[in-house]
């Protein structure tokens, strides 16, 4: 009786339950400039870096741009410096003036976005993780802002445990917590109760 009841008092003072579930966030790995793949070092499940290359588009028509971006922004930027020099002696109209430094602008800006496309050739983790998902191919074409593979971030793992109502009483943020996942039986977990929903949810992704 003294053991039963003593195992009450625990079950009630420190609760338990078998409803748990692991969550983690899951990256959209989404490319920012449209062309065909012609690289991709990874494979399903694999695990990555942060900074580790997951796919390369075709650079050759960035590099382009960027060439004819850069020839353009030299020839701005001499015009942009003739100008100044034309002010200083007042051989030069104000709206002249103001269009070359509209021009130089424009150039500048031009380059910078070509050389970002270019660099965005190349597409890295953004975070450590594995990869999912992963139907893309060599020679396959891409398109700017459509997720071509999943990658579930390792750093953001967490555990909802699910009460029964009545043992919610005795539940604190920051108290300790023990899990124990189904693969590795004999290798408990410990952590710390993080937060405590206030509501019931439903999983049909109403946000009710």
């Amino acid at each position: 009786v003294i053991l039963a009841a003593w195992k009450y008092w625990d079950y009630i003072n420190n609760p338990w339950t078998r409803d748990g579930v692991v969550r983690a966030y899951v990256i959209q790995v989404t490319p920012r400039v449209s062309g065909p793949v012609v690289e991709i070092p990874i494979v399903e499940n694999q695990a990555v870096k942060a900074g580790d290359l997951l796919f390369r588009i075709d650079p050759r028509t960035f590099k382009e741009d960027l060439d004819k971006a850069e020839a353009q922004a030299v020839q701005a930027t001499g015009d942009f410096e003739r100008a100044n020099e034309l002010i200083a002696r007042g051989d030069i109209s104000k709206r002249n003036a103001d269009k070359a430094t509209a021009d130089y602008n424009v150039a500048i800006s031009n380059r910078e976005q070509a050389r970002l496309n270019l660099e965005f050739t190349e597409v890295r983790a953004p975070v450590d993780g594995y990869i999912t998902n992963l139907d893309l191919r060599v020679g396959s074409q891409v398109v700017a802002n459509n997720p071509e593979m999943a990658l579930v971030d390792t750093g953001s793992y967490w555990i909802n445990g699910y009460f029964r109502e009545t043992m919610i009483e005795h539940i604190d943020i920051g108290d300790p917590a023990i899990m124990t996942l189904m693969t590795y039986p004999d290798t408990p977990i410990t952590g710390t109760v993080e937060s405590i929903g206030w509501g019931i949810a439903r999983q049909d992704g109403s946000t009710s």
